[in-house]
């Protein structure tokens, strides 16, 4: 995705903004981004943080819930 969003750029979110819309903490987002479960950038930087489109993230969650709720039924 190119970071658009109606014409306006899209900020970048933190690890712990992600965490609060989903409600989970935010070690379990960077380890999802770790695994590849869900899109982040490494910023430049000495420390190189982590951040977040939140479309990218809320598109990559919604497909892996809808997929598991496929399995679920499936199984």
């Amino acid at each position: 995705m190119s970071g658009q969003a109606s014409g306006t750029r899209e900020n970048y979110v933190t690890a712990r903004e992600v965490a609060e819309r989903l409600g989970l903490s935010a070690d379990t987002i960077l380890r999802y981004y770790r695994e590849g479960r869900i899109p982040g950038r490494r910023m430049p930087g000495t420390i190189r943080p982590v951040r977040f489109l939140w479309s990218e993230v809320e598109a990559a969650w919604d497909c892996r819930n809808q997929l598991e709720l496929i399995e679920d039924r499936v199984a």
